[in-house]
């Protein structure tokens, strides 16, 4: 994935990545227009276990990959980095803590908390070209992110790649914590991040999608029983 978005810069691709997890997924299925966003983007990628699951029951091969993970790997890279969304002190505190890991930390902005229709795109566009920076990073949580990167491509410089990484400025300060134990291998990952919801909201959240996933997975497995095309 690191050296897809990077081969991309060199080249002077622009588009996005979609870093989806079970609910992108679900609201892609009941949004048209969502998942228009995700089938031209530049690459899906499964920050999900219950995704790996699915594209392994496609006989795919295909692991994990975590928003987090990709983030702080390519902040190693030295190409210039912008970073969108949050609050202008979690943006504040995550170019600092970048820059003294070496990252060439090219700009930061923390958009309003309001509808895209009210975003002043080409104003957004215009920060981001006149910073220079080649890989942009959006945490306003997917579906919105998405959309924000699929409506500000027209706008930004051939050899820009926006990638959304949720909740992954919190994370990499230390904010939330990343399960990586057996609550992840069995598909319940985020149960640890929840932020302002009870236990059995949670519940409810985890309720209603796994029945979602147990659709998904028993419509693959018809259609590689009867040969349906992928």
């Amino acid at each position: 994935m690191r050296d897809r978005i990077l081969a991309a810069v060199e080249a002077g691709e622009k588009g996005y990545v979609c870093v989806s997890n079970m609910r992108t997924v679900v609201a892609a299925n009941r949004d048209p227009a969502y998942l228009d966003v995700m089938e031209h983007s530049i690459l899906n990628v499964p920050d999900g276990t219950p995704l790996v699951w699915c594209g392994k029951a496609w006989g795919l091969s295909v692991e994990r990959v975590v928003g987090l993970d990709l983030f702080t790997t390519l902040l190693k890279d030295g190409v210039p980095q912008f970073f969108l969304g949050d609050t202008e002190e979690t943006l504040e505190a995550v170019k600092e803590k970048a820059v003294l890991e070496g990252c060439p930390v090219a700009g930061v902005y923390s958009p309003p908390f309001a509808p895209l229709e009210e975003y002043d795109l080409q104003g957004i566009a215009k920060r981001i070209t006149d910073s220079g920076a080649r890989i942009v990073w959006t945490s306003l949580r997917a579906p919105k992110q998405d959309f924000l990167a699929a409506r500000l491509i027209p706008f930004v410089e051939d050899g820009v790649v926006f990638v959304g990484i949720g909740a992954a400025f919190r994370l990499y300060l230390g904010e939330y914590e990343l399960d990586r134990g057996w609550l992840q291998k069995v598909g319940l990952g985020g149960f640890k991040m929840r932020r302002g919801t009870s236990f059995w909201q949670e519940m409810d959240w985890y309720f209603i999608h796994g029945v979602s996933l147990f659709r998904y997975l028993a419509d693959i497995l018809f259609c590689r029983l009867s040969k349906c095309k992928k």
